[in-house]
């Protein structure tokens, strides 16, 4: 594997592990979600939910270029 090879597979490697931990934050999330109130849930759901769309675009076109 070419050094530019291994950059493309790390990169589409940590924004996977990104997306995961951040649907992860967004289950922990929804557990708390009475002890939290409700303009701060909405604010680091919408967040989460913006950065995980973000990743996931990404990481499509990151694959594609891959091909």
């Amino acid at each position: 594997m070419s050094e530019l090879e291994a950059r493309k597979y790390t990169s589409i490697r940590n924004l996977r592990e990104e997306i995961r931990q951040d649907m992860e934050d967004i289950n922990l999330l929804r557990g708390t979600v009475h002890y939290i109130d409700d303009m701060n849930f909405n604010f680091y759901k919408k967040y989460l939910s913006n950065r995980i769309n973000t990743n996931i675009e990404l990481l499509i076109n990151k694959e594609q270029n891959n091909e």
